[in-house]
């Protein structure tokens, strides 16, 4: 988990020291500084630990190979963001999470695939609004959906459930143009996602209740969009 973060800070670094080098974008006014409304698309890595996941998978009969608690997902984000004042302004964030797992079993390969839908809304304090880059903090509750997918031999089940959540986010964006920013950004996030079941109210395979309940730190990379 470390190199994440000490990507993360490097690339802050880097984009810190080009918008102060004076990056393109809007005159250096005050009306420059006044927060604008904008949309942000991103790509991200997390780390995450779904225990109940994890039990499940290693409970399949015949593995041998144990899975490690915390594992990478990839997410797909967007975002947008409306300003209140001058230092708050509030968020819209959504994110779709993947993860899977492929293990030998006693009836073949086994595969486990899970996906979650991750809307959250936040309220965000502005540490710096420079016009050329700005640096933002956020919190706020969401309600997640979840998916799991297991597919042993041919046959393939599907559960899904669903709980709340909260998102921990900071952001730095940095002018590449006028309006278009680079977006870099941090999150801490805990899934409360309830216990999966069928469509018949049946549980996965090898485990009683297996919940997506999850806490996660990640890295985001992308691009904001200002009006």
């Amino acid at each position: 988990m470390r190199r994440p973060i000490w990507f993360l800070l490097l690339l802050s670094c880097t984009l810190h020291a080009a918008a102060r080098a004076g990056a393109p974008g809007r005159p250096d006014s005050a009306s420059a500084r006044e927060p604008r409304a904008g949309v942000t698309g991103a790509m991200g890595v997390s780390y995450i630990s779904a225990r109940d996941i994890v039990d499940l998978v290693n409970a399949t009969p015949g593995t041998t190979a144990r899975q490690d608690e915390f594992t990478s997902v990839v997410e797909f984000i967007g975002a947008a963001s409306i300003p209140l004042s001058g230092r708050w302004a509030l968020k819209a964030d959504y994110a779709y999470l993947l993860g899977s797992y492929t293990v030998p079993g006693l009836f073949g390969q086994t595969e486990y695939s899970y996906a979650a839908h991750l809307p959250s809304l936040l309220v965000q304090y502005i540490f710096l609004e420079e016009g050329v880059y700005n640096i933002k903090a956020g919190v706020g509750p969401g309600y997640y959906l979840g998916v799991l997918t297991q597919r042993i031999g041919g046959s393939e089940a599907r559960y899904t459930g669903s709980g709340p959540g909260f998102l921990l986010d900071v952001e730095a964006n940095t002018a590449l143009g006028e309006d278009l920013f680079a977006y870099l950004g941090a999150v801490v996030r805990w899934s409360g996602i309830g216990a999966l079941t069928a469509d018949n109210g049946s549980a996965p395979q090898y485990s009683g209740d297996t919940t997506l309940e999850f806490f996660g730190i990640g890295a985001r990379l992308g691009l904001s969009y200002y009006f």
